[in-house]
């Protein structure tokens, strides 16, 4: 079982302590996290609290920067995206590459972590304002070279609502490898949280655990905070040759050379 959860920092306030609600049906081992402040203004030990209340260890950081039409939203500006992973999961690989078009343009962090042989590519961003914005950076992004690569799953986490229909998802995904597996869940107060699975899936079969998605239409019957999880589980479909690993390695792994049998630490 892998668990994924999103949090728009920015909105989070005081209450990170009630992150635990949400987490309690099992440990966290992805959190995506979006605006955290990097500036020394009293909120940069933001990053410590949520490794202390959720036991996880911040794997990745990257500062966003600031884009001038964006800067009034106060949810991009000066705001930095960082991905937390719990015990048992490896990162593989990190770093960031931006979408969509001059002061559009947006970052995007990505992580790939494996757990148990399974690996998933967590995309983290702060989403556009308005809807074209969100097409063009949704475009560039399915588009990316990044999500060629075979893998278990991908978490699609952003700060704020897709304006997107289900039939806008699918054009924007076409040309892509992977595809929605389901509506992404989404909060009224800012955030999303999508899974996309291959479309001819040859490494893996992904089982989602979560219940259907809950959407908000009433921001007064939204969760106090705008943490979304999702609870998936990626099974290994058999290789025709069992002796070639089917899921991404480690820096470590490639230097050493695969082995079936080699323990690394």
């Amino acid at each position: 079982m892998i668990q994924v959860m999103t949090l728009n920092a920015a909105q989070a306030g005081p209450s990170i302590d009630s992150l635990r609600e949400p987490a309690g049906q099992g440990a966290i081992d992805l959190l995506c996290c979006q605006s955290l402040t990097h500036t020394p203004d009293g909120r940069v030990e933001l990053r410590r609290q949520l490794s202390a209340t959720l036991g996880l260890t911040c794997s990745c950081f990257v500062a966003g920067r600031p884009h001038p039409r964006s800067a009034s939203d106060g949810n991009t500006a000066g705001k930095g995206l960082a991905t937390f992973t719990g015990s048992g999961v490896w990162v593989l690989n990190s770093g960031s590459f931006t979408v969509g078009e001059e002061d559009e343009e947006t970052l995007v962090q990505f992580a790939l972590i494996r757990k148990y042989g399974a690996s998933v590519l967590a995309l983290n961003l702060h989403l556009g304002i308005s809807h074209q914005a969100q097409i063009r950076q949704l475009r560039d992004l399915f588009a990316h070279s990044l999500l060629r690569e075979p893998y278990g799953a991908v978490a699609l986490c952003a700060d704020r609502t897709a304006v997107l229909t289900g039939k806008e998802w699918l054009g924007l995904t076409a040309r892509s490898p992977y595809t929605l597996s389901r509506t992404p869940l989404t909060l009224t107060g800012g955030g999303l949280l999508g899974l996309l699975t291959a479309r001819c899936p040859t490494v893996s079969a992904v089982i989602v655990r979560q219940p259907d998605p809950i959407l908000y239409p009433d921001a007064e019957q939204a969760p106090a905070l705008p943490a979304l999880t999702m609870t998936f589980e990626i099974q290994r479909i058999v290789a025709n040759r069992p002796n070639r690993p089917t899921f991404p390695l480690s820096f470590r792994e490639q230097w050493l050379g695969y082995r079936e049998h080699r323990a690394f630490a």
